[in-house]
Order: C-alpha cells, then structure tokens, then sequence
C-alpha cells in the first residue's frame, strides 16, 4: 500500500506536523525547483515534528512511507 502527502504552506500555523503511523516516514520540504531543503525521517513512537525550514509560498512539504516498510494502515498526517 502507497502513502503520499502534500502539504502548502498555507496549511501551516506552526510549522509543525503530527503524524501517527506505525511505519517509519519521510518528510521532506521541496523548494519550487524540487530541490530538497530539509528532510528527516520519523519514528512510530514520535508523534510531533517540527520544520526548521522558514516556508515560503512557493514551497510544499512531502511526506511518503520509507522504502521497504510494509503499510498495513494509512497513517494520519496533520499540518499544524
């Protein structure tokens, strides 16, 4: 099973995510180019994660599941 996020900066208050998910994710903030300005992996066991990367309107921030981990339920993405 397929997990795949996009957020806009416009749905951020805090520049923080919460994610509840049993697998590992990667977050990742893409300048309008595509080009990876930050990136970090999460843990089952975490569930707040904050973006040190200043967001400006022209990015988006991805989160996908880690290559390998096997999804048995969707995980629950929220841009804080």
């Amino acid at each position: 099973m397929e997990f795949n996020a996009t957020f806009l900066p416009t749905d951020f208050s805090e520049n923080k995510l919460k994610i509840l998910s049993l697998v590992k994710l990667i977050v990742q903030v893409k300048d309008n180019n595509g080009t990876i300005v930050e990136e970090f992996q999460t843990n089952p066991s975490e569930k707040i994660y904050k973006i040190s990367t200043l967001l400006t309107p022209s990015m988006e921030v991805e989160v996908t599941v880690l290559s390998g981990e096997v999804v048995e339920f969707y995980p629950v993405v929220t841009a804080l």
